[in-house]
């Protein structure tokens, strides 16, 4: 793992805002992140975690730390006669992660796909589409505290989701580096059509009788 100093951030993010920051480092796993602690990177209060720079307006250069989390995998850890239990780094793309579940013919993403951004960036604020929630499939997630380097584990009911709200938006904010999501889908899946215009274009594509 490299520090980069003076870095440009006009490709990592999608206004294409031509700034720098002061310090630069894309992490991949908990050592990098224990490596970036010990040689005090993190321990000011000027550290910005970026995901996809979706949802990001940069209104000038950041005299601070920018922390990219890079890792990657998808892994089902768990099953049952209903459900699998999916983990996702935090690196991964998020809609890359519902085609997957997709894919798979697992159910419970398929109303988020197009949502720009990271998995490691989709609790913060609770993203939602069509009716849907990341909340609704949410089992916990894993996330390192910038302040002690420790690992802890959020359950769906310590995120304190509400809509596009969590803890890691008010009491949280800042606090830590999310690094993996797991998520519990279902085998046999029924469409999400709670949404009107869902279920208005369902009608328009449904065959004549």
């Amino acid at each position: 793992m490299m520090v980069f100093e003076n870095k440009s951030l006009k490709a990592l993010n999608t206004f294409g805002m031509d700034i720098r920051a002061r310090y630069f480092a894309e992490v991949g796993s908990d050592q990098d992140v224990k490596e970036l602690k010990d040689k005090g990177y993190l321990n000011a209060d000027n550290v910005l975690i970026l995901g996809g720079g979706s949802n990001i307006l940069f209104l000038g250069d950041y005299d601070g730390m920018v922390v990219r989390v890079i890792n990657k995998g998808i892994q089902k850890i768990r099953e049952d006669e209903q459900h699998v239990w999916l983990a996702c780094a935090a690196g991964e793309i998020w809609d890359e992660v519902v085609e997957y579940a997709v894919n798979h013919g697992w159910g419970g993403l398929e109303n988020l796909s197009l949502i720009p951004g990271t998995v490691g960036a989709s609790p913060i604020q609770n993203i939602g589409a069509y009716g849907s929630e990341l909340q609704d499939v949410f089992e916990h997630l894993e996330a390192i505290s910038l302040e002690t380097g420790e690992i802890k584990v959020f359950r769906r009911h310590e995120c304190r989701f509400g809509y596009r709200d969590s803890i890691f938006k008010q009491e949280a904010k800042g606090q830590y580096l999310i690094m993996q999501l797991v998520f519990r889908l279902k085998k046999h899946p029924v469409p999400n059509l709670s949404y009107k215009a869902l279920q208005d274009e369902v009608g328009r594509s449904a065959p004549e009788p």
